[in-house]
């Protein structure tokens, strides 16, 4: 994981607050991240219940033990193309507080990169063109390493209220 390899070699004596921590992952062709601060877990493979009269950003629960978190396709609720149905999937599960629990559905967790403040900007000042609208992103990070394809940070407040509204 570049960023990871990156924030290791950072001079030790560096402020530690100028870096933060992204959880990546792909969905189709482009890297999308999420603050790692905002990952409860991530369970790879998850047993997903479908739930019937949803839409179809809902991909249904989960048992988690204590927990029966509402499970999102990332791709439903982004109007991406559908995964094919044998395709593996992850669940990044969402710390929300003390909101219900929620999970992201994507193909896999490609990494945790860490990425200097310097480089993560709001979606409107990035020069970005984002595959899906801008209207679903909290920043976008504009690495160097990365430049021709920068990777947009959902905003998960954003997600779960138009995932509920498409329920």
């Amino acid at each position: 994981m570049s960023g990871e390899s990156r924030a290791a070699a950072a001079d030790p004596t560096e402020n530690r607050r100028e870096w933060v921590e992204f959880v990546r992952f792909p969905l189709g062709d482009h890297a999308y991240g999420l603050e790692l601060g905002r990952v409860e877990r991530i369970v790879a493979d998850p047993d997903v219940t479908p739930v019937p009269q949803t839409g179809p950003a809902i991909a249904g629960v989960t048992n988690l033990g204590s927990e029966l978190p509402v499970v999102v396709d990332a791709r439903a609720l982004l109007g991406l193309t559908a995964r094919p149905d044998d395709a593996e999937t992850t669940l990044v599960v969402l710390d929300r507080g003390d909101a219900r629990p929620t999970g992201l559905l994507v193909e896999e967790v490609a990494g945790i990169d860490a990425h200097h403040v310097d480089t993560v900007r709001a979606p409107h000042e990035a020069a970005w063109d984002p595959p899906v609208g801008r209207r679903w992103f909290r920043a976008v990070i504009e690495d160097s390493e990365r430049a021709d394809r920068p990777v947009g940070v959902l905003d998960l407040d954003v997600l779960v209220d138009n995932a509920r509204d498409q329920s």
